[in-house]
């Protein structure tokens, strides 16, 4: 799309780049396009038009780990496990510049994003996409689309996608076709065999074209000023000898003169203006360089945060490796105590049965230690009663034997008692 900016036509250009993302980034992702937290390093975006942002594919937000993971669960087919650094996620921003939307109706910016997923669909599989965000709360808009490499055959395999350099190439080329076919007039954006630029390094490039654009109007300009000086070569005539002196020159070059006079104040005013812009843009340029050297700080803080961490990680290792041995062992301790007690309780519950005359049925127990409990007991009930009746055989044989002995006294006495009236009649045959 052709537009005005400081007096000079420029064309629009049709901007799609590409990024690879691996398990631990997924989380960041969604927090940024959801914006589920308040960005500090991203000043261009206007939280009140946050509201305006929508999901083509989605009614409500999702978590991006689960989707992908469902997706993985449902569709990979490989016999070996995912390594852990595998490509999960490759997200695309499709984009144009500012004055590209300022001249479409919501309606045509929406039909542009819908045609724009369309295309990527097509190309890589209607069942591979999770999300089509457009973010309108930036200076942009601009749309993130989420895809999961998952191959027909069944791989997760973002190598077979894009692996090929020429691919990024062609998905440059094919995109502008599909989007100039659909009635977007824009040129095609500059082909990058990189893997994908995040949000910043592609506002950078959308600068560099930009400076790009302008340095090229500049050197039409200074061309302008070039044949402008032809002027001082032509040839002229004075005259006016009896009156106030005149120039004669030819009437080609007095038209020439004409025009570039009138278009003089144009290019002073447009040189003005694009100088404006270029030093717009390098301000730009120069507020990106700090924000990448923001990020950069950040990173390396990041990094001994991460040691850090990493650190604290290995001290929990070990204090989680002796609360874990502490436990075993309190556990080795509390099941010696709850057999022992189940024991206690199973003599108990014996003793209470035998004395109200029931049986010891294994029903009236709770486990094999109760009832091992009260096997116990009538072990020592068994063992009680063989004492017992040993202790009355004992004193029966006592008894028998004092009744034996007292028999034979018994006996002794009456053989007494005989043998003494038998010697009493002797004598008193004798008197």
């Amino acid at each position: 799309m052709r537009g005005l900016r400081g007096g000079a036509f420029f064309m629009s250009f049709a901007i799609i780049r590409m990024q690879k993302f691996k398990a631990a980034d997924v989380k960041g992702i969604q927090i940024h396009n959801y914006r589920e937290k308040e960005s500090h390093t991203n000043p261009d975006i206007d939280h009140s038009k946050t509201k305006l942002n929508y999901d083509l594919l989605n009614s409500s937000p999702i978590d991006f780990k689960e989707a992908i993971q469902k997706e993985i669960d449902e569709r990979y087919t490989g016999q070996r496990a995912i390594r852990k650094d595998a490509v999960r996620l490759c997200e695309f921003v499709i984009t144009s510049d500012k004055e590209f939307f300022d001249r479409l109706s919501p309606e045509e910016e929406k039909r542009f994003f819908e045609e724009s997923l369309s295309f990527l669909q097509n190309r890589y599989g209607k069942e591979n996409f999770l999300y089509g965000i457009v973010h309108k709360d930036e200076k942009t808009p601009h749309m993130h689309v989420g895809m999961v490499p998952i191959t027909k055959d069944g791989k997760l395999a973002a190598k077979q996608f894009f692996g090929k350099k020429t691919e990024l190439q062609s998905l440059q080329t094919d995109f502008h076709k599909h989007i100039t076919e659909k009635g977007f007039d824009l040129e095609r954006g500059v082909s990058s065999d990189r893997k994908h630029i995040e949000t910043q390094r592609l506002k950078a490039i959308t600068v560099k074209e930009e400076l790009e654009r302008l340095e090229d109007r500049l050197q039409d300009v200074k061309k302008s000023v070039e044949h402008a000086k032809k002027i001082d070569q032509v040839e002229v005539k004075e005259s006016g000898l009896f009156g106030p002196k005149s120039v004669k020159l030819a009437v080609s070059d007095f038209e020439e003169i004409k025009t570039l006079a009138k278009a003089s104040e144009a290019l002073r005013t447009e040189n003005k203006a694009l100088q404006r812009e270029n030093e717009r843009i390098k301000a730009e340029n120069k507020r990106i360089k700090t924000e990448k050297q923001k990020l950069l700080d950040e990173n390396r803080s990041l990094r001994n945060e991460i040691n850090d961490l990493k650190k604290n990680v290995q001290t929990l290792e070990r204090e989680n490796l002796f609360l874990k041995r502490t436990l075993e062992r309190l556990k080795a301790y509390y099941n010696e105590k709850v057999q022992n007690f189940s024991l206690m309780v199973g003599a108990f519950k014996a003793t209470i049965l035998d004395k109200m005359g029931m049986k010891l049925l294994k029903k009236y127990f709770t486990d094999e230690h109760e009832i091992e409990g009260g096997q116990g007991y009538l072990a020592v009930k068994r063992k009680e009663e063989a004492k017992e009746k040993e202790k009355q055989e004992m004193l029966r044989m006592k008894d028998q034997e004092k009744n034996e002995k007292k028999q034979e006294r018994t006996r002794e006495n009456h053989h007494e008692k005989d043998r003494m009236t038998r010697s009493w009649g002797d004598n008193e045959l004798e008197r």
